[in-house]
């Protein structure tokens, strides 16, 4: 008689399932997996094959449930010796970040959920600390969005925002075209759109035809200093922003 298994749900090619327990009673399922010594290890920061075993050690972390089965994966991975790096880290094992107690999949499952509902109500939904999964979001959400793509950028949009009462504002530089957000900054000054452009190579700097945005001396000032190609219009409109050209 074959004895059921869950290794089909593990398509995880660099680490082997060593020992698997299923309580039924307390619906939570308990996998032990370690790195599988027939690949060579990989390290998790520049993705190049380390030299040098440091040590090994051991993870316990959450993955998906399987039906309404809570599943815990624990690990033993190596700690590893990167030339390249300069530093200890860990191989990667394609299964979680390190410095998060959830898989993948699990990480990017909760992050979806963020979308529609609040931290409280996934924290509550997974069975984890809401802290936890603010960490899961804010890390993906960083690494969406805190590194914009800013080539091919032609058109700008410059405004701010106020975000409470006391004229606290957020400057925001959007793709005129797309209207997808490349950039957003504290306050409204000189600087803050400075900070920008100091972001952007050359060759970006250079690929700018147009700016539109009010006449806001300090943002004036700072395309200017920043990119003094286009010519500015004095011009303004509350319903539509003068384009700087």
């Amino acid at each position: 008689m074959s004895v059921p298994t869950i290794a089909p749900y593990f398509p995880f090619r660099r680490i082997k399932i060593v020992k698997q327990t299923i309580l039924t009673d307390i619906n939570n399922a308990y996998i032990h997996t370690e790195s599988d010594r027939r690949f060579h290890p990989v390290c998790y920061r520049c993705g190049k094959k380390a030299t040098a075993t440091h040590s090994w050690t051991e993870r316990t972390i959450r993955d998906l449930n399987l039906a309404n089965i809570l599943v815990w994966i624990t690990c033993r991975y190596r700690k590893l010796f990167c030339t390249e790096c300069g530093h200890i880290t860990i191989e990667n094992l394609d299964l979680f970040h390190p410095y998060l107690r959830v898989t993948h999949r699990m990480a990017f499952y909760i992050h979806q959920l963020c979308r529609v509902m609040t931290v409280t109500d996934v924290a509550k939904h997974v069975g984890l600390d809401w802290k936890t999964v603010k960490n899961i979001d804010k890390a993906h959400l960083e690494a969406q969005y805190a590194q914009p793509n800013l080539n091919d950028l032609e058109i700008l949009a410059v405004d701010e925002i106020s975000i409470r009462k006391g004229h606290n504002y957020l400057t925001v530089v959007l793709d005129y075209r797309s209207g997808r957000i490349v950039y957003i900054g504290k306050d409204r000054k000189a600087k803050t759109l400075k900070r920008f452009f100091n972001q952007m190579t050359v060759k970006q700097r250079k690929s700018i035809k147009a700016v539109a945005m009010d006449m806001w001396d300090p943002f004036i000032n700072a395309v200017k200093k920043k990119h003094p190609r286009p010519s500015l219009s004095s011009t303004y409109s509350m319903s539509l922003p003068s384009l700087v050209k």
